[in-house]
């Protein structure tokens, strides 16, 4: 996978941590972990009591992202 430039700093691919699976920058937390909690229901304050190390400044770049590539994706990204 290559992390887009927008998340850099923030995800990372190394083969040394969780196999290579993207994950937050300074854990083992896979990129996965919190788009499956977030799919699930799970708030973002629930999230980071349960990890941590995640730093809300992580979590808001990956959301601000999805937002992003999504509006884009379907075409809605009208402030380019």
């Amino acid at each position: 996978m290559t992390i887009p430039k927008e998340l850099d700093g923030v995800i990372a691919s190394d083969p040394e941590i969780m196999s290579g699976a993207p994950s937050f920058v300074g854990t083992r937390v896979p990129l996965w972990v919190f788009l499956d909690h977030l799919e699930s229901g799970v708030s973002l304050s629930d999230f980071h009591e349960s990890f941590p190390r995640v730093t809300s400044e992580q979590t808001a770049a990956v959301l601000s992202w999805l937002a992003k590539a999504s509006r884009q994706l379907i075409n809605l990204d009208t402030a380019s």
